[in-house]
């Protein structure tokens, strides 16, 4: 997913995980709320993928370094 610039950040690529429902589509949900434990097990199996770690890697490589903002 690409997000928009904004003031204190530039354009960057991120990675929305958006898991299955039992019917097999999408839940086209963003910040999932986990309502049992069969679903926090799929969402652990989902981030323990070795796939999802190299694609984070790579967006790694190609998002502009942010600046850390001084509190």
């Amino acid at each position: 997913m690409k997000l928009p610039s904004s003031r204190s950040r530039q354009a960057s690529i991120a990675i929305e995980i958006n898991p299955l429902d039992a019917a097999g589509s999408a839940t086209k949900k963003r910040g999932k709320v986990i309502k049992s434990a069969s679903e926090l097990d799929q969402f652990n199996r989902i981030l323990a993928n070795q796939k999802l770690m190299e694609l984070a890697r790579r967006i790694d490589e190609i998002n502009p370094k942010q600046k850390k903002l001084e509190q």
